[in-house]
C-alpha cells in the first residue's frame, strides 16, 4: 500500500513539474515575442526619424548650393544619403535581421568591433567619473550645509589625493 501511495505521489510531483515547466516556457516565449515586437516598433520609429533628418539635410544642402557653397552642399548631401539608407534599413529590418548583420560584421571586422567596444567603455568610464564628481560635490556641500549653522564660507572644501583637505 505504501508503494502505491509513493508511486502516485511521484506521478503527481512529475505532473506538477511538467505543468510548471510548460507555464514557464509559455511565459518565456510570450516575453520574447513582446520584446521582439517592441524592438521592431522602436527600430521602425528610429528609421522614420532618421529618414526625416535626411530630408532636413537635403534642405540644408539645397540652401548651401543656392548660396554658392557647393563643397559644403555635397558633403551635407552625402550625409543625407547615408542617413536615408540607415533610415530605410532600420525601417525594413527586424531585430533578428539586425542581430545577424551585427554578427556578420563582427566576423568580418573583429578588430573594429574590439576598438568600438574599447571606445564605448572609455566613454562610459568618463561619464561615470563625471557624474560621480557631481554627486560627490553635491553630497559634500549638503553635508557641510547640514552640519554648520549660519552663513557658508565662499571657498569650498575639496579633499586632495593624499587624503588631506584643501581649500579651493
Amino acid at each position: 500500500m505504501a508503494n502505491i501511495t509513493d508511486e502516485r505521489t511521484s506521478q503527481s510531483v512529475e505532473q506538477v513539474k511538467e505543468r510548471v515547466s510548460d507555464a514557464a516556457g509559455q511565459a518565456k516565449e510570450q516575453t520574447r515575442e513582446q520584446l521582439r515586437a517592441q524592438i521592431e516598433t522602436r527600430t521602425t520609429q528610429a528609421g522614420e526619424q532618421v529618414s526625416s533628418t535626411a530630408q532636413a539635410f537635403r534642405g540644408a544642402s539645397d540652401q548651401l548650393r543656392q548660396q554658392g557653397n557647393d563643397r559644403a552642399a555635397s558633403m551635407v548631401e552625402a550625409v543625407a544619403e547615408r542617413s536615408d539608407r540607415l533610415g530605410a534599413y532600420l525601417t525594413r529590418t527586424d531585430g533578428d535581421g539586425m542581430l545577424r548583420d551585427v554578427e556578420d560584421f563582427a566576423r568580418r571586422q573583429p578588430w573594429l568591433l574590439v576598438g568600438a567596444g574599447t571606445v564605448a567603455g572609455f566613454l562610459t568610464a568618463r561619464f561615470v567619473k563625471a557624474s560621480s564628481d557631481a554627486r560627490y560635490s553635491a553630497t559634500s556641500s549638503n553635508w557641510y550645509a547640514a552640519s554648520e549653522p549660519g552663513p557658508r564660507p565662499t571657498s569650498s572644501f575639496v579633499p586632495t589625493a593624499g587624503g588631506s583637505s584643501g581649500v579651493r
